[in-house]
């Protein structure tokens, strides 16, 4: 897997996290191994135990969401908070603990187009050898949630990701992935709940995004779609988001070698020293904050795509799905690339392009 896919997929689970809006760069630029197209460490990191297994857990999940985007198809992610959680307040759709299971809950509740919906839990392991215990309790974590509406339980599927560092010196370790998958059948609930459930997923992943990306209207538009029981106020925040999709800055990626988006973004940019809203960096800036190696990047969401996720156009967003399947082509990606349903992570000093 390449090291820029598990970049994006840190900065994204970085950005989507409590915490500070910075990029993984400053972690990910002295450790790796700069000979290796792998994500492969230059030496065992750390002496004890408690800083092991820290970075193992940190590692392991941007491992883990770059490995479910790229080869198994998911695209939108939301973190698993207290049970319950709200996903479809009118359909009364949540994610919820399984009865009489204890302890701490999966990672994620995830969605991609054709796939549908998924719980994921993801652990990184610093062992030498051995992933069955690691993957048996990562199983464990996976199961003590399930997806419910009005209608009864949703289909999806359960995905336990564990992973093991790999590293250059000094015994030159691979690294290791492993994933067990089962099926998960659920009920015959109504297609308009199950649309809604879905929908609450990719609602949440831009809330959790724009509210990172000093994109407050927005962001809270997309917590009131996924959270209100209210049928009322849920029009209003519908109504609320399509004003703040219409009043937020516009952005288009100009001299890209490679793909460009169908429709201008919506976003901010991400650098060494936080987040900047897309509206104070002009092309003179990118360029100096190049120079001054903070490493500038655009990230933002097509607006098409996020008026389809505001009206739960679930079959819109759909329609974006990949041409190309992701395991195509292993090596490292060049320029800014479409993550399927809209997506964009733009490097400015990497990608050749600048943001307008």
């Amino acid at each position: 897997m390449p090291t820029r896919a598990i970049e994006d997929a840190g900065l994204l689970e970085i950005l989507q996290s409590p915490g500070p809006a910075v990029g993984p760069w400053s972690l990910f630029d002295p450790l790796l191994d700069p000979t290796s197209a792998e994500f492969r460490f230059l030496e065992p990191l750390g002496q004890s135990r408690e800083v092991k297994t820290a970075l193992s857990g940190l590692f392991g999940r941007f491992v883990s969401r770059a490995y479910a985007t790229r080869f198994l198809g998911f695209t939108h992610f939301a973190h698993v908070g207290t049970p319950p959680m709200r996903l479809s307040g009118p359909m009364r759709g949540e994610v919820r603990r399984v009865h009489g299971r204890h302890g701490d809950m999966p990672d994620w509740i995830a969605w991609g187009p054709s796939i549908g919906m998924a719980i994921i839990e993801a652990k990184g392991s610093h062992a030498r050898v051995g992933f069955h215990r690691t993957l048996r309790r990562a199983f464990a974590q996976a199961e003590r949630a399930e997806i419910l509406s009005k209608g009864g339980r949703a289909r999806f599927k359960r995905y336990a990701i564990a992973t093991r560092w790999g590293f250059a010196a000094p015994l030159n370790w691979e690294p290791l992935l492993w994933v067990q998958d089962p099926e998960e059948n659920g009920d015959a609930i109504p297609q308009k709940e199950s649309s809604e459930l879905q929908a609450g997923v990719i609602r949440l992943h831009c809330a959790n995004l724009f509210d990172r990306l000093a994109l407050a209207e927005l962001a809270g538009a997309f917590h009131e779609l996924a959270s209100t029981p209210s049928r009322g106020r849920y029009v209003q925040a519908r109504t609320r988001g399509l004003a703040a999709l219409e009043a937020a800055p516009l952005r288009t990626i100009v001299g890209s070698r490679s793909s460009e988006p169908q429709d201008e973004l919506v976003g901010s940019f991400v650098t060494r020293g936080g987040v900047f809203a897309a509206d104070e960096l002009s092309a003179v800036d990118q360029r100096t904050l190049s120079r001054l190696k903070m490493r500038p990047v655009f990230v933002g969401i097509e607006r098409g795509v996020l008026a389809a996720a505001i009206r739960g156009d679930i079959q819109a967003i759909e329609s974006r799905r990949r041409v190309a399947s992701p395991t195509d082509d292993d090596g490292p990606r060049q320029g800014p690339q479409d993550d399927g349903t809209g997506g964009w992570i733009v490097r400015i000093d990497e990608d050749a392009a600048r943001i307008e």
